[in-house]
């Protein structure tokens, strides 16, 4: 064999052993073995936080300012809070374990989710309460009647009269009644307290606070001459979650949210645990980058 000849076929072998060996290094083998997210990760993630479907997909939190301003597209809870834009970054999770400098540990149901995941890759996490926030203090949920009574006439202690209305009482004084917003007349003043006598108007509705309520009726020969009003909290279930407010709990003020209206009972129910709680939750999450792995 002419030594031309031999050259020519070393440089063919050569040349098919380097393209078979390209196409093993870029064979779908290999591409499997791509980092992916396991437990003790560190990683980076946007997601946006929303409650289940069957309560509207609202959204309680999220790391991405063009969702948190979007309320059209991403419709909020009453208790979602607008931070400066600065804030909104990657989320930094330390994946199963516990908070490690700026990489923070996230509740199980999430960190879990996050497992096996690729850079650039979207999920949707769903995380039940026990894998969540828990439950929440049943103590702190109250179902009250969508119609109620109001008595007709009130007695205040004067330094209450004071705080209430700023100002001192005397009969024929109109005040406006602190959480009705209907108005209300001094009937008598005394050394120690101030009697005063609710006036709404029949049929007429007024704006409490956080939402409206509807005069039904007025009685005033009931409850043994102290009169009474029928009145009706103007909710509907399209207000669920959409509503807060404020209440004392143990002396304490504490802001709730409107967490159901059951017209068929006649109630709704207010709820002081953070809405995270008792309630299952949906993350939909794109991982930004594996900072360790």
């Amino acid at each position: 064999m002419k030594k031309e000849t031999l050259i020519a076929i070393t440089l063919i072998v050569v040349a098919l052993l380097v393209f078979a060996a390209y196409q093993i290094s870029s064979s779908p083998a290999t591409a499997s073995k791509e980092k992916t997210v396991r437990d003790g990760s560190k990683v980076q993630v946007e997601y946006i936080g929303m409650l289940e479907p069957k309560y509207g997909n609202l959204v309680f939190d999220t790391s991405m300012y063009e969702v948190a301003i979007n309320n059209d597209t991403y419709p909020k809870v009453a208790t979602f809070r607008i931070h400066d834009k600065s804030v909104y970054k990657p989320l930094m999770v330390h994946v199963g374990k516990p908070s490690e400098g700026t990489y923070k540990q996230v509740v199980k149901g999430f960190s879990e989710g996050l497992i096996g995941m690729k850079v650039g890759e979207t999920r949707t996490i769903t995380v039940p309460p026990k894998e969540g926030y828990g439950m929440g203090d049943p103590s702190l949920i109250k179902t009250l009647p969508l119609v109620e009574n109001v008595r007709m006439r009130e007695t205040y202690s004067r330094p209450q009269f004071s705080a209430y209305f700023t100002e001192s009482p005397h009969v024929g004084m109109v005040v406006e009644h602190p959480v009705y917003h209907w108005p209300m007349i001094v009937e008598n003043v005394f050394d120690n307290y101030v009697v005063v006598r609710n006036n709404p108007g029949f049929n007429r509705t007024y704006s409490m606070d956080s939402w409206d309520i509807k005069v039904l009726g007025i009685d005033s020969t009931a409850d043994n001459g102290n009169g009474t009003i029928e009145i009706r909290h103007l909710l509907t279930k399209d207000d669920m979650f959409r509503i807060k407010g404020t209440g004392y709990v143990n002396g304490k003020e504490k802001t709730y949210i409107l967490t159901d209206v059951n017209e068929t009972a006649g109630t709704y129910t207010i709820d002081y645990n953070d809405v995270t709680q008792g309630r299952t939750l949906v993350f939909r999450v794109k991982l930004v980058s594996i900072d360790a792995y």
